[in-house]
C-alpha cells in the first residue's frame, strides 16, 4: 500500500456495542447490509461468486439473512459459504480450497471440530462441494491482513495468534487453502485482492476496530493516520490536526484526491462544529480540484451555508461550472468574491476570482474586458501552488483570446509549468499549429503509460485534460486511430466536463472520416451543459469539417445559423489561428467575401504562424482567386503554397491531402492532365492512410475522369500493364495470368500494384468495373 493511499473501508466505531464474532448479518448490524451487498455484487460481477436468494421479490439483489453464497476462484468448485450455519462453533471466512470432491471425509490432520490451529476445518455440502471453516485466531490474522492491504513480514503476525510458534503453520495452511499469499523465500504474507472486500464487509465492529489499530502500528505516513481515524472511538482533535496537515501537504503536491479523503477523516474526528465545518469545506475544495464531483456534492450537502456563507457560495459556484451550469456558477462566484472583499477575507479569494473570470469567459464575455476586471479587483496572490497555477492558466487563456496563442506562450513559459498549466501550454502549442510541441508538453503530464488509463487515482483532472489535448494533436497529425483511443479514454473520466470533451473528439474523428460518431449515453441526473465558448467552437468546427469531408454544400447555412454565432465570433478571433483557416475556406465556399477577406488578412498578418498555416492561407486565397476566374493569380498562389508542402504533409496530412485535391481539380480544368494525376495520387495515398473515405472517393473519381478520354487506351498504362489488367478483369488469378503471359506470378503482382496506383482502385472488383466501363459497347 502506498503511504498516501486510503485504508480499507471500516465498520462501526469501537464505542458501539460489539457485534457477534464472525460475519455480520442483517439481524446483527443493519448498517453492514449495504456494504455486504456491494461486496457480494462486486464478486458476482467478476464471476467469483454465485448465490441463491430466499426472497425472490427482489430480483438481482442478494437477500441478507436468506443468502446462500458460494465464492469461486477456479475450476475446483465452491470455496466458502455465507451466512454461517446457526449455532456454528467457528465462523466462516472466505477461503480457497482445492480439496477432495464433495462428500469425502475430513482431510488428514483436521480434527472433528476443526479447532486445530494450523489447519482449517472443511465440511461437505452435497450440492455445492466444500467450504472452509476457520478457528478464531486464524480469522483475526486474515482480517488484519485484509484491512492493511499490503505484504507484511511473517514476524508481524505473532501477536495475532495464540501461540507465536504456530504462526508459520497457520500461514502455510492458509496459503494451501488460498486465503493468503505467502512467499517463503521472502518471508512475506498478504491477502489476495479478490478476498479483501468480502472479508472486510463481514467484520464486526470490534474486529474492525482491532484490525485498524493493528494496521495503524504497521502502516506509514498518511495510511497510518487513516487507520488511526478508522479505529478512533470518538473525537480526537490532535489526530484531526495531523490529518489536516497531511491533507494540505498532499494537496500542495498535486494529490487532491487523497487530500480529500484525509480531510474527510479529519472532519469525522474533529472536536467541535467549527473545525468540522472548516475541514468539510476543505473536502469540497480538494474534491473540486480533483474533479471528483460526487465527493464535492456530498461535502457541500454536509456543510451548513450559514457557517461560512462566502466560501460555501464560492464552492457551489465552482461545482456549477464543472457541471456545465456556467451562468449560475459565474453569478455565485461573483457574489462570493464581493462578500470576501467586503469582509477582508483573503482565504479562497484568489481561487474564487479566478474561477469567476474563467466562468465569465466561458459564457462569451470578451477577454479584454475580463483582463481589466481582474486587474481592477486587485486579487492578492495566495502563495498556494494550485492558486498560482490557476492564475497563470487564466492569464494565458485571456492573453491568447486577445492576442493569440503565440503571445500567451510567452506569458506561460516564463516559469516551469506542471499539472493543468502544462496542459494549457500543450493546448496553446496545438492551437498555434505545433502538434509536435503539444505532444512533448502532454508527455510530461501523462508519463510513459498515458495510453493505458484515464486520470490517475491520485492526480487531479490534468491527465483527463491532457488526453483530450493529445487526441486533438493526434487528429491533426493524421493518427486518427490513436486519437479515437484518447477520446474513448476521456469518456471514462469521473468529470462530466472531460467526458463531453472526449465525445467532441470522437465526433471530430468521425466527421473527418465521413461517418457519424456513436451518440453518448446521458449522465444520470446530470443536467445538459449550457452553451459555452469551447462547446460552440467545437460544434461549428465539427460541422464545417463534416461538410468538407462529405463534399457537402452547407457552408453558407452553417455560417448563418444563429446557434453558431458564438463559435463564429471565437473562430474569427486570434485564439485559434489554424482553425481559422477552415472557417476561411468555408466562407469562400459560401461566397461570403467580406468574412473571407477579413480572415485571410488576419492569417497573412500572423507572423508567428508556422509555415503550414501560412500554406493553408495561400491555399484558401487560391480557392478564392479561382472562384473569381483569375487563373494566373490562382496558379501563382498554388505555387507559393507548394514551397512549404513538405512540412504541410508531415504536420497536417488531412489538410495537405485536401490541398492537393483542390490543386488537382484546378490543374485538370486548366488542361494539365499529367500534373493533375500526380496531385490526385498524392491526395489519394494520404486519404487511404488516414481512412478518409469521402476524400479517397473524390480522388478516385478525379483519376478515373482523367484516364477515360473516350474509348481510347487506358491513360498511363503500359502495354504489359494493359494485358495484365485485361486478364485479371476477366477473372483469372495471378498464377493463371502469368501462365498466359509466360512470366512469373510475382511479375503479375508487381504490374497489378502499378495498375492499382495509377487507376486509383483498391481491389480486383474495382478493376473489373473500371475495365468494363472502358470497353462497354
Amino acid at each position: 500500500m502506498r503511504a498516501d493511499s486510503p485504508p480499507a473501508p471500516h465498520g462501526p466505531r469501537c464505542d458501539e456495542p460489539p457485534g457477534p464474532a464472525g460475519p455480520r448479518t442483517a439481524s446483527s448490524d443493519d448498517g453492514a447490509v449495504p456494504a455486504v451487498e456491494a461486496a457480494l455484487l462486486l464478486l458476482k460481477d467478476g464471476h467469483l461468486a454465485s448465490w441463491t436468494e430466499a426472497d425472490p421479490s427482489v430480483p438481482g439483489r442478494p437477500a441478507p439473512g436468506g443468502l446462500d453464497l458460494w465464492l469461486r476462484t477456479g475450476p475446483h468448485g465452491p470455496l466458502t459459504t455465507w451466512p454461517p450455519e446457526s449455532g456454528a462453533e467457528h465462523d466462516v471466512v472466505p477461503g480457497a480450497g482445492t480439496g477432495p470432491e464433495a462428500g469425502a471425509g475430513p482431510e488428514p490432520g483436521a480434527t472433528a471440530c476443526g479447532t486445530h490451529p494450523g489447519r482449517p476445518r472443511r465440511h461437505a455440502c452435497p450440492q455445492k462441494g466444500r467450504a472452509v471453516r476457520l478457528p478464531r485466531p486464524y480469522r483475526r490474522l486474515v482480517q488484519c491482513l485484509a484491512v492493511l492491504g499490503e505484504e507484511v513480514p511473517l514476524q508481524w503476525l505473532g501477536e495475532l495468534v495464540e501461540r507465536v510458534q504456530e504462526v508459520a503453520a497457520i500461514v502455510e495452511a492458509g496459503a494451501e487453502a488460498g486465503l493468503v499469499l505467502w512467499h517463503p523465500g521472502e518471508g512475506r504474507v498478504s491477502v489476495p485482492g479478490p478476498m479483501r472486500p468480502l472479508v472486510i464487509a463481514t467484520m464486526s465492529a470490534s474486529e474492525t476496530c482491532f484490525a485498524h489499530r493493528w494496521a495503524a502500528r504497521h502502516a506509514q505516513g498518511a495510511a497510518a493516520l487513516l487507520h488511526r481515524a478508522a479505529a478512533a472511538c470518538g473525537p480526537d482533535e490532535d489526530l484531526a490536526r495531523q490529518l489536516d496537515a497531511q491533507a494540505r501537504r498532499l494537496a500542495a503536491n498535486s494529490r487532491p484526491r487523497q487530500a480529500a479523503e484525509l480531510a474527510r477523516r479529519a472532519a469525522d474526528v474533529s472536536d467541535g462544529a467549527g473545525p468540522a465545518a472548516r475541514r468539510t469545506a476543505d473536502v469540497a475544495e480538494f474534491a473540486l480540484r480533483a474533479h471528483d464531483l460526487d465527493q464535492a456534492r456530498r461535502a457541500l450537502a454536509r456543510l451548513e451555508p450559514d457557517t461560512a456563507p462566502a466560501r460555501h457560495r464560492a464552492l457551489a459556484g465552482r461545482l456549477a461550472v464543472l457541471e456545465g451550469r456556467f451562468a449560475q456558477g459565474a453569478a455565485h462566484l461573483g457574489d462570493a468574491c464581493r462578500d470576501m472583499r467586503l469582509a477582508g477575507q483573503d482565504t479562497g479569494l484568489e481561487a474564487a476570482a479566478v474561477w469567476a473570470v474563467e466562468a465569465q469567459w466561458l459564457t462569451g464575455t470578451p477577454a479584454a474586458e475580463l483582463r481589466e476586471r481582474l486587474a481592477r479587483w486587485a486579487v492578492p496572490r495566495s502563495g498556494d501552488p494550485y492558486g498560482d497555477g490557476a492564475r497563470r492558466r487564466l492569464d494565458a487563456i485571456l492573453t491568447a483570446a486577445a492576442e493569440g496563442p503565440a503571445k500567451a506562450l510567452e506569458v506561460l513559459t516564463t516559469q516551469p509549468a506542471s499539472g493543468r498549466a502544462a496542459v494549457t501550454e500543450a493546448w496553446l502549442r496545438l492551437e498555434a499549429g505545433d502538434p509536435e510541441g503539444c505532444e512533448a508538453a502532454v508527455r510530461a503530464v501523462l508519463g510513459p503509460d498515458h495510453a493505458d488509463r484515464p486520470g490517475a487515482d491520485g492526480g487531479d483532472d490534468a491527465r483527463d485534460a491532457a488526453l483530450v489535448v493529445r487526441g486533438h494533436a493526434l487528429w491533426l497529425r493524421g493518427a486518427w486511430g490513436p486519437a479515437e483511443a484518447s477520446g474513448r479514454l476521456a469518456l471514462r473520466s469521473s468529470s462530466p466536463l472531460w467526458r463531453s470533451r472526449g465525445q467532441e473528439l470522437l465526433d471530430l474523428v468521425a466527421a473527418s472520416r465521413g461517418s457519424t460518431a456513436t451518440p453518448p449515453a446521458a449522465d444520470a441526473g446530470q443536467p445538459p451543459a449550457e452553451p459555452s465558448v469551447p462547446g460552440a467552437v467545437a460544434r461549428l468546427f465539427h460541422a464545417l469539417v463534416a461538410d468538407e469531408a462529405t463534399g457537402g454544400t452547407r457552408a453558407a447555412a452553417l455560417l448563418a445559423t444563429p446557434g453558431h454565432r458564438l463559435g463564429l465570433d471565437v473562430l474569427s478571433g486570434p485564439l485559434l489561428p489554424w482553425r481559422r483557416a477552415e472557417l476561411a475556406r468555408a466562407a469562400v465556399t459560401a461566397g461570403d467575401k467580406a468574412l473571407a477577406a477579413t480572415l485571410l488578412a488576419a492569417l497573412r498578418s500572423d507572423v508567428s504562424a508556422p509555415p503550414w498555416v501560412r500554406a493553408c492561407a495561400l491555399w484558401v486565397e487560391a480557392r478564392a482567386a479561382e472562384r473569381t476566374g483569375s487563373r494566373d493569380a490562382t496558379a501563382r498562389l498554388y505555387a507559393q503554397a507548394d514551397e512549404t508542402a513538405t512540412a504541410f504533409e508531415r504536420t497536417a496530412p488531412w489538410y495537405y491531402a485536401r490541398y492537393q485535391a483542390d490543386h488537382a481539380e484546378f490543374l485538370a480544368a486548366a488542361g494539365s492532365r499529367r500534373a493533375a494525376v500526380d496531385r490526385y495520387r498524392a491526395a489519394w495515398t494520404v486519404a487511404v492512410r488516414l481512412g478518409a473515405e469521402p476524400l479517397r472517393v473524390r480522388c478516385a473519381t478525379g483519376l478515373r475522369a482523367l484516364r477515360m478520354p473516350g474509348r481510347a487506351q487506358p491513360f498511363a498504362l503500359t502495354a504489359r500493364e494493359t494485358e495484365v489488367a485485361r486478364l485479371v478483369s476477366s477473372g483469372l488469378t495471378n498464377r493463371e495470368a502469368a501462365a498466359r503471359l509466360f512470366v512469373t506470378p510475382a511479375s503479375v503482382g508487381f504490374h497489378l500494384g502499378n495498375i492499382y496506383g495509377k487507376l486509383g482502385v483498391r481491389s480486383r472488383y474495382e478493376l473489373r468495373r473500371w475495365w468494363a466501363g472502358q470497353h462497354e459497347g
